[in-house]
């Protein structure tokens, strides 16, 4: 049930934010943000598919290439998963590079896509300034985010 109230919670800020800023600013990414509140939740197999549902869902609500963001939040968990048998979550710092690997990852996979598919109308550095724009608002909400998702999945504890 938290877990619904966390995916809720995202839905609700993911478009209330779209909705505020201007075209040229790309939003935080609040999908990326659930995926990495989520990974560490639950067990590997589970947090790949969670993560690849909830990509899905945020394809078809965004109205965008269907399963370009579902292979980005992809990787992601499993960059996720990767760096958290390396790194310590628990700090700060391990935190920090977990999550800046998982956020690189989930670029690495949407570029796949894209060239997979062969989408690229314009030359992939021109997607560079959108990259960083999110990235700038997704770091900067993330520290709020990912509190208010710890404090809200609190019980639901760890996948060992």
């Amino acid at each position: 049930m938290r877990i619904a109230a966390l995916f809720l919670l995202t839905l609700f800020l993911a478009s209330l934010f779209s909705g505020l800023l201007p075209d040229e600013i790309p939003a935080p990414d609040f999908w990326f943000l659930l995926v990495a509140a989520l990974t560490p939740r639950l067990r590997p197999a589970w947090a790949l598919a969670t993560a690849f549902l909830v990509g899905l869902f945020a394809d078809l609500a965004g109205g965008g290439y269907l399963g370009l963001l579902a292979v980005g939040l992809l990787f992601s968990a499993y960059a996720m998963l990767a760096l958290a048998s390396r790194l310590h979550i628990e700090e700060t710092l391990g935190r920090a590079a977990i999550l800046t690997g998982a956020y690189l990852a989930k670029w690495a996979g949407v570029f796949l896509v894209v060239y997979a598919l062969g989408l690229f109308l314009v030359g992939p550095f021109d997607f560079l300034g959108t990259v960083l724009g999110e990235a700038l608002l997704t770091a900067l909400v993330a520290p709020l985010y990912l509190r208010a998702a710890d404090a809200l999945l609190r019980e639901e504890g760890h996948a060992g």
